[in-house]
């Protein structure tokens, strides 16, 4: 069953936001996944201190965990921690952990 990373954030560094997309995307590709969000957030209810949202989609709960460990994406969070503040969830697909 499927499984997404998601990154909520701020941008702390506007001028470089638009480098990550460009050396996050083969990256995804490479474990097979999709990018599914990417934009800013509007609130429904309660609060949140992050106005952003990258969403990927992985094929498995698997997959999706090898992508965030890779060299890869742990090079790349160190240029993301750079430009944006925020946080990483890993949440599996509804059923998958049944």
């Amino acid at each position: 069953m499927s499984c997404y990373v998601i990154y909520h954030y701020n941008i702390i560094d506007k001028k470089r936001i638009d480098e990550l997309g460009p050396l996050s995307l083969p990256i995804v590709k490479k474990f097979g996944g999709e990018l599914v969000i990417a934009s800013s957030i509007t609130l429904l209810e309660g609060h949140s201190p992050y106005g952003g949202m990258v969403a990927y989609k992985f094929n498995s709960i698997e997959i999706a965990k090898n992508f965030y460990e890779s060299v890869e994406s742990r090079e790349l969070s160190k240029l993301r921690n750079e430009i944006t503040e925020g946080f990483t969830i890993l949440v599996p697909e509804y059923g998958a952990l049944k």
